[in-house]
């Protein structure tokens, strides 16, 4: 039917009824001829005796009609920014229309479901993996017992066994790293014994046999023992212990791992694996040069790299949710950490530099002056070097600033990050489905500046046809 410009309009939005000019219907219809197509967008309404039916969200419609009316689009705050975003695609608005004060919001719905795809993936993959180990244990074959024995390993919870066997992995794990801590302090090490000074000095223990021999050393000139010493023994044994355990178990995993491309390139299984290449390096340096293992020398790189054994703490901790959350909250921030710690660099190079030209004697080099920025800039402050004339204090002064600043715009990236994945981990048991997943991942495909994509294909299924 025919509308007059000057006649006024009923809209009736799923009960909720408009009164509207006939140019702002005028303006609407001709919105929704334009997204839709003159042919479709009949169909997308109800005409009734003086009234246009809608089966559209009224609130919605409201915020919709104050765009038609004064062209300033803003997001209800109590409206899910998925439902706003398929009333703006049926309503043919593009949401770059949006007042800023609410397009930041709207965007950053988004931008929060790609990530939370991420914690939703692995909480999927982890469910399809205890699936399938459940269907391969119902069957008496080898699957069956690898998918038994895998259990126990991977799943402290799955049963009694397995609780045992994580609270003796545990064990060994804390073992090990109190081990290799207690063996670097001096309350835990001893004099060398005679065997091992002879194997200490080699061919050269003659010059200093008269240390061990008796001898009254007054009136001799015989070269001081150099200061050295071992661990003590019951370190060495437990070492070996813990090494031959994790020897076992990492054997025992390779086994029965029914994942194997997967098992291998897992951060935490690397780290076993390559933790223990160290120990058993350190073995094989020790035996081709057993004076290496009482001094300093070029194969001391070999015992620092013993540390990694520290990422085995993590092997205790990886089924709790607070660490996934964490590792999550860590790589959603990768980039913006990244980008600031450049500008980080950048000002460490530029504020170093300064200080080093500004005159002042305490900076010796600017590598120097690096060191005294970048501890500026944390709030650090050792004070080991410091400005002292009036020039490389005020660099130093704007130098504090700007490190404070920077701090400032990357801590809360990160701690907003976490939250997020916190507080969406607490309801993770019981609203997250497949379902339920899927559904986020294809909001999450989706950006908010797709919204005005034309396809009638996927017209929403909530409209009204004039025939009905």
């Amino acid at each position: 039917m025919d509308v007059d410009c000057n006649v006024n309009v009923i809209v009736n939005v799923s009960g909720t009824r408009f009164e509207i000019s006939g140019a702002t219907w005028l303006c609407i219809e001709s919105t929704l001829r334009e997204k839709h197509g003159s042919e479709e967008a009949t169909k997308l309404y109800a005409k009734l005796p003086n009234e246009y039916f809608f089966e559209r969200h009224p609130i919605c419609f409201s915020v919709v009609l104050g765009y038609f009316q004064d062209r300033e689009l803003h997001m209800p705050g109590s409206i899910c920014p998925m439902e706003f975003k398929e009333e703006l695609f049926f309503w043919g608005i593009d949401a770059k229309k949006m007042s800023n004060c609410c397009y930041s919001k709207f965007v950053g719905f988004f931008d929060d479901q790609k990530m939370l795809t991420m914690l939703d993936t692995d909480q999927s993959n982890r469910k399809n993996e205890k699936a399938f180990l459940e269907r391969q244990r119902q069957g008496h074959d080898w699957e069956a017992i690898q998918a038994g024995v895998w259990s126990i390993l991977e799943e402290p919870s799955s049963r009694q066994i397995a609780k045992i066997y994580f609270y003796v992995s545990a064990i060994f794990v804390i073992v090990s790293i109190s081990a290799l801590v207690s063996g670097t302090h001096k309350t835990f090490k001893r004099p060398l014994n005679l065997a091992e000074w002879r194997e200490f000095f080699g061919d050269d223990f003659y010059k200093y046999k008269a240390h061990f021999d008796g001898s009254d050393l007054t009136n001799m000139t015989v070269p001081p023992l150099p200061k050295t010493g071992t661990s003590l023994d019951f370190l060495m044994y437990l070492e070996y212990v813990t090494v031959t355990f994790f020897t076992i178990e990492l054997v025992i995993r390779i086994i029965f791992c029914p994942f194997k491309k997967k098992f291998f390139i897992s951060f935490l299984n690397l780290v076993d694996i390559f933790a223990l290449l160290v120990m058993y390096s350190k073995y094989v340096v020790n035996a081709i040069n057993p004076k290496d293992k009482y001094q300093a020398s070029v194969f001391d790189i070999v015992h620092c790299l013993q540390i990694v054994r520290v990422f085995r703490l993590f092997r205790l901790v990886k089924n709790y949710i607070g660490f996934r959350v964490l590792l999550y909250s860590v790589k959603a921030s990768a980039v913006e950490v990244m980008l600031m710690s450049m500008f980080l660099v950048v000002a460490m190079l530029m504020f170093g530099a300064f200080a080093f030209f500004s005159g002042d004697t305490v900076f010796e080099s600017i590598p120097d002056a690096f060191w005294w920025a970048i501890i500026t800039m944390t709030t650090v402050g050792y004070g080991d070097v410091y400005p002292t004339i009036g020039l490389s204090k005020l660099v130093g002064a704007v130098c504090a600033v700007t490190g404070v600043c920077l701090l400032a715009v990357i801590i809360p990236i990160f701690v907003n990050n976490f939250l997020l994945f916190y507080a969406y981990s607490k309801v993770w048991g019981s609203s997250t489905s497949e379902d339920g997943n899927e559904k986020r991942k294809s909001i999450a495909s989706v950006s908010p500046s797709e919204v005005n994509v034309t396809s009638s294909a996927s017209l929403p299924a909530k409209t009204a046809n004039a025939n009905t």
